[in-house]
């Protein structure tokens, strides 16, 4: 990977701070899939069979608490998390994450029309007889984009609570940027 410097780390951390995750996930993704990810993620950092509350992935992850709940509980209506009330409940992971893939989990939480079905430049009509500009472009990424997201293990999603935690830390309060 090229170091691009502490320009673009701190543009990232902006962009994660401000809106949870990257500009390209957003578009792609409904944000509420993106938390999913990301909360799937943190939960497979943990050791297995280890619960976490609403409150510790909403600091952990910069998610607001009240939007994560709901994400949360979607995740356990689909079955991919499990939920224990009281002092010593919380959230943790249901599944192997090693033999589901983040395909599985988007399907499951419709997160797919974007990037199967929709235009990036947001026709209403966008086929090859009727492309848009950028289609045959679009086309290709979203063939790649669905073959990783079928062949990434949840295990993997691990990753994305370490990447942006560091980005977190590396970057400075909201309102204290140099």
């Amino acid at each position: 990977m090229r170091h691009e410097g502490p320009e673009l780390l701190q543009k990232t951390n902006q962009n994660i701070h401000h809106r949870g995750t990257s500009d390209l996930g957003s578009m792609i993704y409904p944000q509420s899939v993106v938390y999913a990810i990301e909360a799937l993620g943190y939960l497979v950092s943990l050791p297995q069979d280890t619960s976490a509350k609403a409150k510790e992935i909403s600091t952990a992850l910069n998610i607001p608490e009240h939007f994560l709940g709901k994400v949360l509980t979607e995740l356990v209506k689909k079955k991919f998390v499990a939920s224990t009330k009281g002092p010593s409940g919380g959230f943790r992971l249901n599944v192997d994450p090693t033999k589901v893939t983040l395909y599985r989990v988007l399907a499951a939480l419709d997160g797919l029309s974007r990037l199967e079905d929709d235009c990036v430049m947001g026709l209403d009509t966008c086929t090859s007889d009727a492309p848009c500009a950028l289609h045959d472009q679009w086309q290709t990424f979203k063939e790649t984009a669905v073959y990783k997201a079928q062949q990434l293990p949840l295990s993997e999603l691990s990753k994305i609570v370490m990447a942006k935690t560091i980005l977190q830390k590396a970057s400075p309060p909201r309102g204290k940027e140099r």
